[in-house]
């Protein structure tokens, strides 16, 4: 009862406070002159390579938003997804486990129902439930050597929760509404005849989903190619065909609700992955932190004119 009586805005304050912990804590636990060092030899010209690899990311990401609205018999321009769905980044940049990302139907609310955008912005984070569950299972397995394999089951387990409601509200829909229905959660009921109506108004939905479940398999090498990219201008190189499939497992990170946007947690993931490859800590931190920047500062650029649409809404 405690915890809910605490105002929102004080357990935003507690959820950047303890990432500014765990990043403060990376940054004394080893050498900051180290730190310091590996950011200023980095090579401007990669970094720029890797910002554009990433702006193409989105920009495949978001046709793949705009081709699900279009198979609800929603059209809307490639300029507009585009600038919506990274403005819906940048508001779940700012809020734990990114929750955040659920305001971006706000952002094209005047061309799209808001309750069919939400049921479109579900079933876009769906296919990339289940690309990250994919690959992060041959994640778990090339990193089974040097971990116990109770933790390894622990993680698919925690990787395979939403694919499994997902799913089950997919295959016994009515099942699950009635027992939304017996716990009166008003919030939660509202959203669930949402999806609902997003998956009824999918023309092919196996052959749409199957589709933009295999692009996003695809946009995953995008992903892993902008870290190798930033991980080569600080001088260090990491081979890509592995990354594949360890970046969704600490990409997975993000959700953990007791961060915002799994500050902190995220960062500590790709140290630990990094110095397998003979990464120095010092190094690993400043190319994770150097990836959180260019990729919030992305954001924050293209996307923050719609994310004003989301304010008070």
């Amino acid at each position: 009862m405690m915890i809910n009586t605490i105002p929102a805005w004080l357990k935003t304050v507690l959820k950047i406070t303890i990432g500014i912990i765990i990043i403060g804590w990376l940054l004394f636990r080893f050498n900051p002159k180290d730190i310091i060092d590996a950011l200023a030899g980095v090579q401007i010209s990669l970094l720029i390579v890797a910002v554009l690899v990433y702006a193409i990311t989105l920009l495949l990401l978001s046709l793949r938003w705009r081709f699900i609205l279009r198979q609800m018999s929603y059209h809307v321009p490639v300029l507009v997804t585009y600038q919506g769905f990274v403005a819906g980044i940048l508001m779940s940049d700012m809020t734990p486990a990114r929750v955040g990302e659920i305001s971006r139907p706000l952002t094209i609310r005047d061309r799209v129902p808001t309750h069919a955008g939400l049921g479109s912005v579900f079933l876009d984070r769906y296919c990339d439930f289940v690309a990250i569950f994919i690959l992060g299972c041959g994640g778990l397995l090339l990193l089974s050597a040097a971990h116990s394999p109770g933790l390894l089951l622990m993680v698919t387990a925690f990787l395979s929760i939403p694919i499994i409601l997902l799913t089950a509200f997919w295959v016994k829909r009515s099942a699950v509404l009635n027992l939304v229905h017996i716990f009166r959660m008003p919030r939660l009921s509202s959203f669930a005849t949402d999806l609902g109506e997003a998956m009824d108004a999918l023309s092919h939905p196996a052959l749409t989903m199957g589709s933009s479940i295999l692009f996003t398999l695809f946009i995953w090498t995008l992903q892993s190619l902008r870290l190798v990219l930033i991980a080569l201008a600080a001088g260090f190189v990491i081979p890509i065909q592995e990354l594949i499939f360890i970046q969704p497992l600490i990409s997975a990170l993000a959700l953990i609700p007791f961060s915002i946007s799994g500050l902190g947690f995220v960062e500590g993931g790709y140290v630990a992955v990094f110095a397998q490859y003979g990464v120095p800590a010092a190094a690993g931190l400043a190319i994770a932190l150097l990836d959180r920047v260019l990729t919030v500062g992305f954001h924050l650029v293209v996307g923050f004119r719609y994310a004003l649409r989301t304010v008070g809404k």
